[in-house]
């Protein structure tokens, strides 16, 4: 049983639950039906990708995780699974989610694919050592559940999928960036270069601001181009000018505990929109 615990700890259940959040969301936005199959397709599909990618990076990043206080417990750095045992899930995992999503479209083997390739290659093994920059490839990687589920729901990847996954991408500097902030004693000790550290916290916090704004704007994209959503925009906008306060009053006065109280908020801030979208689309088909 322990080891079954383990298993599903590589997965970060957290992260995949709110990346499987965005996917299913994204298929019943685009219009997706609900259909029994597609929807067990779906899920195994999407915890296979996701969680598949996401134990080998564990893999790939033992080496850190092992020397930073906040992941030093997790099962390969304090030895509960070995290597070779990370390897083999994760592999099998990945194997199992791109089968699937090859039964369902070309669209959606893309998006398990591209996830893939710039989790993995782009951000763990070219970028997240050497740029404090990576999070462009990282964030990539973090669109691409949404990405899936709109091409599994409207059967190609279109503008307003696009924008869909683009609320993502504008989102997770708010996500990242003051998590390393907060955690700065692990990151230094690891050698990972991040922007708030590296850049300081005014500029960061500069370069926060400008992304809400682009999370915005892609928010009131993707209404106008769907012709339905003003709740999910209106509320989604009082969240994110919230952040946006907060953000200032960081860049007016930094400090860890701040850092780690956006970290906090910057979930709800994306969920919002993942949330009630759906539900103004069913509210079109059954009202």
């Amino acid at each position: 049983m322990q080891k079954l615990k383990d298993f599903v700890e590589l997965t970060k259940p957290r992260q995949t639950a709110l990346l499987l959040l965005t996917m299913f969301s994204a298929y019943f936005i685009a219009g997706g039906p609900l259909d029994p199959l597609m929807l067990a397709k779906l899920a195994v599909m999407g915890f296979a990708s996701v969680g598949g990618v996401t134990a080998l990076n564990m893999y790939l990043d033992a080496d850190i995780d092992s020397v930073m206080k906040r992941t030093s417990k997790r099962p390969l750095p304090a030895g509960r699974l070995s290597p070779k045992e990370t390897s083999f899930l994760s592999t099998l995992l990945i194997v199992l989610g791109a089968t699937v999503a090859s039964t369902i479209n070309e669209y959606v083997l893309f998006a398990v694919l591209a996830g893939l390739y710039f989790d993995i290659v782009g951000y763990t093994e070219l970028t997240k050592r050497f740029t404090p920059l990576s999070i462009v490839f990282g964030s990539i990687a973090g669109v691409m559940p949404a990405l899936g589920g709109w091409a599994a729901g409207a059967g190609a990847i279109t503008l307003p999928g696009i924008l869909l996954a683009g609320v993502i991408y504008a989102w997770q500097p708010l996500h990242v960036w003051f998590l390393a902030y907060a955690a700065e004693e692990d990151y230094r000790k690891a050698g990972v270069p991040v922007a708030s550290l590296k850049y300081g916290p005014r500029l960061f916090s500069a370069l926060v601001l400008l992304h809400l704004l682009i999370m915005i704007a892609s928010v009131w994209g993707i209404v106008y181009l769907l012709g339905f959503g003003l709740m999910t925009a209106l509320v989604s906008s009082v969240f994110i000018v919230l952040a946006m306060v907060r953000v200032v009053s960081f860049y007016k006065n930094p400090s860890k505990q701040e850092a780690f109280k956006i970290f906090k908020f910057a979930t709800p801030t994306l969920a919002i929109v993942y949330l009630i979208l759906p539900m103004e689309r069913l509210a079109l088909v059954f009202l």
